[in-house]
């Protein structure tokens, strides 16, 4: 009888240390789509209700969207991919797991929740590309062309729930304090933050 209790007593603590990991946090989303999101089906998620956070870059140089994606799974595991996805529809999509391991899941978690209590998914997306501001003369305004740059890409996915922000070369209009460099530099700064989060762990 005390080696059944105890069995018990020892699932019921497993269960409830798996379950504070796998409890995702609620996010305040930037809109509803009508689908689920493409991404359960490119990355084969068993978990069709996983978070997804996509950290991506585009540009007319590297042919298509190139991104990192951090899987939070409801039973506390955490799956990351490299996907390259071509501009050119006759080129396939490149899907690579990478390895997190266990004792490194805890970072992820915290740095998710850390980024939602912290409200740094909340940036205000009409800021994100404005290429012109006030010249030095009356009337006059300076507008900014890059050529061959680089966009920015965030996103967050759960479901159909999504938040999703883009911005063409962020730094070089965050260098010149052109308007809305705040909220640039917003992004850049948690894009950043999964980034090295990934290269760490």
């Amino acid at each position: 009888m005390k080696k059944i209790i105890l069995l018990f007593i020892c699932t019921l603590s497993t269960m409830t240390g798996i379950s504070q990991n796998s409890m995702i946090p609620e996010v305040v989303w930037n809109g509803i789509t009508e689908n689920e999101n493409q991404y359960v089906e490119l990355l084969n998620l068993k978990d069709r209700n996983s978070l997804i956070v996509r950290v991506a870059y585009s540009g007319y140089w590297n042919k298509g969207l190139s991104g990192q994606y951090i899987i939070y799974q409801n039973d506390g595991k955490i799956k990351r991919y490299k996907v390259f996805q071509p501009s050119d529809s006759d080129l396939k999509t490149k899907v690579k797991r990478k390895r997190v391991r266990k004792k490194d899941f805890q970072n992820y978690w915290n740095y998710l929740k850390n980024c939602i209590s912290e409200k740094k998914f909340q940036i205000n997306k009409t800021q994100l590309n404005i290429d012109a501001k006030p010249g030095k003369e009356k009337g006059a305004r300076l507008v900014k062309s890059i050529s061959d740059g680089t966009t920015y890409h965030f996103s967050v996915y759960q479901g159909k729930n999504y938040i999703a922000y883009a911005s063409y070369e962020p730094k070089s209009f965050i260098e010149d304090e052109y308007p809305g460099f705040e909220e640039r530099q917003k992004l850049v700064g948690l894009m950043a933050g999964f980034e090295t989060l990934a290269e760490k762990y």
